[in-house]
This record gives structure tokens, sequence and C-alpha cells, in this order.
């Protein structure tokens, strides 16, 4: 499961930043930040009794996914309830945001992606609930289950018990198999603008002003990550042994540091940009969430994406920029390299990430892009 994953990953401090890091979860759907349309959505089919049997909640990582899962399950276990709006008093209400309910069960898809861990999902489909009316299937991650094991998961889906919910997320709903899809109800939640999580965050933390502009316009729209990245600088985890982790905002820093070099660099500096982008990345890493380097040099070539779409729509005044509180040094970018230039460069970023994923040597692939991007 995820928080138990997570648990033995951390130390003592870090149990207790989870124990606070829990509290910034929304607990009832009208507490969901941008996603009216899903609340609404699901709170009529409570009332309605048209709960499906399987659900996808699809969208970026961050926005909430597995959090509405929760919710929904909430709603229907509630002691006062099958309610749209769970009280959060009641023992069964308690344990769902605790993350003790025995009939809730969290499986991260990512690392329980094979036939036999579907299997074993299977064998104890045959239970009755132990504590609530239902029993719920959380699969985070579903896009990582492997092919044979979908097939084996199909058959549940295709009889499930009545008694019995599955919950899948996935950053899209187009990374599962049709067959998949046809069984559950799509749920999409969108990513939140850059001001709505800035001004989340304000409300809620004590922390400098261009601090929590950095973390809204690295969030991509996540309010989740958003929330993980700010409690871990007002109350930083520490890992096993008790020693301060590195917060993922100086990681953040260390790539803003790549970006804002590429208008004035010289090719000459391509290697050590390429390196400097890699440390920051690894950096990534760290914090409640485990992320394969892979995965972090990905999410640091989304960002870079994401920096030359903002120098490309800098002319123009309604558009509106992730990196909003930089517009010094995208101009720099925008008057050294023109925009059909800048345009060749974002699609070779895209490859470069593309290759990232595909399992491709990171360090030729970064080298060749800087030097591609420095090019004079």
């Amino acid at each position: 499961m995820e928080v138990e994953s997570g648990r033995r990953a951390l130390g003592k401090g870090s149990m207790a930043y989870l124990a606070l890091f829990r509290k910034y979860r929304p607990q009832t759907f009208e507490e969901m930040v941008g996603q009216e349309a899903v609340a609404v959505t699901l709170q009529n089919a409570v009332r309605a009794g048209r709960i499906a049997q399987a659900y996808l909640f699809a969208g970026p990582r961050g926005v909430g996914k597995t959090t509405a899962a929760r919710i929904l399950a909430k709603c229907l276990n509630c002691q006062e309830g099958p309610t749209p709006t769970p009280c959060n008093r009641c023992e069964s209400c308690q344990r769902i945001a605790q993350g003790s309910a025995l009939d809730i069960v969290e499986i991260d898809a990512a690392s329980n992606r094979g036939i036999d861990d579907i299997r074993n999902l299977r064998e104890s489909v045959r239970y009755a609930p132990a504590q609530g009316r239902y029993k719920f299937y959380i699969l985070d991650e579903a896009h990582q289950i492997t092919a044979d094991a979908f097939n084996a998961l199909l058959k549940t889906l295709e009889e499930p018990p009545p008694k019995y919910h599955f919950l899948l997320t996935a950053p899209a709903s187009d990374l599962l198999l049709q067959t998949i899809l046809s069984r559950c109800r799509i749920v999409r939640l969108g990513a939140l603008t850059t001001e709505a999580v800035y001004a989340y965050l304000q409300a809620h933390f004590d922390l400098p002003q261009d601090t929590l502009q950095t973390l809204a316009e690295f969030s991509e729209g996540a309010l989740g990550r958003a929330v993980r990245w700010a409690q871990t600088l007002q109350s930083p985890p520490t890992d096993a042994k008790g020693k301060p982790m590195r917060s993922e905002l100086e990681a953040l820093q260390g790539l803003m540091r790549v970006f804002e070099r590429l208008g004035q660099a010289s090719l000459d500096e391509a290697l050590r940009l390429a390196h400097d982008f890699r440390e920051a990345c690894k950096a990534l890493e760290g914090g409640v969430e485990d992320r394969s380097a892979r995965a972090a040099l990905a999410l640091g070539l989304e960002y870079l994406i994401q920096w030359y779409r903002d120098s490309l729509a800098l002319p123009y005044e309604e558009a509106s920029l992730r990196f909003a509180s930089h517009k010094k040094e995208l101009s720099e970018l925008a008057r050294r390299f023109g925009s059909v230039e800048r345009a060749h460069d974002l699609q070779a970023i895209t490859e470069a990430r593309r290759a990232i994923l595909g399992n491709a040597n990171a360090q030729i692939v970064t080298e060749h892009l800087f030097i591609q991007l420095l090019r004079m």
C-alpha cells in the first residue's frame, strides 16, 4: 500500500510529517479544490444510489484522484449513510481517514503489478466486508499493471461481488486497455491554475510569498504535490537516523537555475548544465512518494517543456504562464533564439522525455539535448 511503503521508508520524524500532511487532505467532496464538477457528479450518484462497481479516476498526479476515491468509500460506508457528505465523526469515517479501515484496501499498482498480485486480490474478493457495508479496492497507478495481470483483473470486473467496488487511478484513460475501460465509469480530474494553487497555499501555510509562488508554478496544477512540498518546508521530515532530508524545494530551485542559464550560457557549458539538470532531478526522488531516477528525469523534462512553452507564449498578454514570475529569464531566452528555433527545441525536449521513459541512457540523452539547446 502507498501509505505503508512510505512508513517503511521514513524515520520517526517523517511519520509525524505524514500525520501532519494527512490533515490537509480533503475529507469531503465539498473540500476538494478545483474539482467541483467531479464532486457534484459523485455526490449525485450517491444520492441516486447509482454507484458503479468500477471507477477509473483519470488525471495528472497530485490532482486528487486517490482522495476522491477515499471520499467515495467514506460516503458509502459512513454509519450515517450512504450519504453524499460523510459525517467524519463515526468510527467508519475515522478509520478511513486514519488509513486503518479493513474494508479499504489500497494497492500501489506500480509495485504490485504482476499476475500473482492480481490473483491474490481475486482470492480476497471471496470474503465479505469485515466492518462496513462495502469493500473497496483502490488501485493507484493502475496503468502500470501488466497485460496478463489486467486480463486476470478483467474476470473480476466482469462479475464483481455485489458489495465490492474497484477504484482505479491513472494519469490518462488511454493508458489502460479498452476492455478495462469498458467496465469502468470514467471520472476525469483536471489540473488547477497556478493562481488557484497559490491561493490555497497562501491560505494554509505561513511561508514567504515568493516560495509559495515557486511551489505553485512547479506544481503543474497538482494541488496535492504543492501541499506536500509546502508541508515539507514547514515541518521538515527526517530519515531513519533523524537526519533532516533534503527539501524538494532545493531541487526545484536547482532546476530553475539551470533553466535561467539557457538564455545566457555558451555551448561550452552544455555538459555542465546537463549534469546540473540530472543532479537536481535526482533530488526529486526524496519525500513521501518514492520515484525512480528515470521518472524524476522525466518530471524535470516536463518542467523544461513548460519553460519553453512559456517563452513562446510570452508575447501574448492573455496567455497564462506557468512561470510568470520569471518573465525576465524567459525574455532572455526569447531574444537569444527565435520562435522557430524554440519550437524545434520544444520538440527535442519532448523526444528526450520519451527516450528517457523508454530506458535510453540518461546521460547521453540529456547531454545531447543541452548541446542542441545551446547551439550557436
